[in-house]
């Protein structure tokens, strides 16, 4: 894993790598741990996707679009299902400091810029997701919030984002 020999740190462009080789192992079925199961498809697999662009993102600053696409054509990801991605990725870049105001309410106890990164990220997909499909229930959204956080998150990602998304959502 290369790192910046001066601040002895790894680069973000590398971390963002190690990162898409994870979820690229998850994507194919091939798990990383016991802990962590093969990502499912359909619209799981296309919220995951835009998880995985939206933090590459935020390590890298390329546009979210961008990331999607490369992302998206090397999982071989359908039409419809990389339109339902890209739609959630545009929504949180577009929306996303009215997103961070709405959890900042909710999880004031954790300033925005405190929460985990991928944590950040579900909650910003799960949030652009009710924005834009205002028909899906809440319980739903929550629910798939919940999972790709435990996929991707640390060992308390899932309860934290159940109960911010709950008291947002529910």
């Amino acid at each position: 894993m290369p790192v910046d020999t001066i601040a002895g740190k790894q680069a973000p462009e590398d971390a963002a790598a190690d990162l898409y080789d994870r979820l690229t192992e998850l994507a194919g079925g091939l798990p990383v741990s016991e802990r962590t199961p093969a990502l499912p498809r359909g619209r799981r697999r296309a919220r995951a996707l835009a998880l995985q662009a939206l933090y590459e993102t935020n390590l890298t600053g390329r546009p979210g679009s961008f990331t999607l696409g490369r992302i998206a054509r090397k999982d071989e990801l359908n039409d419809d299902l990389r339109s339902f991605a890209a739609s959630l990725v545009e929504c949180v870049e577009s929306r996303r400091r009215r997103l961070d105001e709405q959890i900042n309410k909710k999880a004031a106890d954790f300033p925005i810029d405190q929460i985990a990164a991928i944590d950040r990220c579900v909650l910003r997909v799960a949030l652009a997701e009710r924005h834009l499909y205002p028909d899906t229930p809440g319980a739903v959204v929550i629910n798939e919030a919940v999972e790709i956080a435990k996929l991707f998150g640390s060992e308390t990602s899932g309860k934290f984002v159940n109960g911010v998304l709950g008291t947002l959502l529910g």
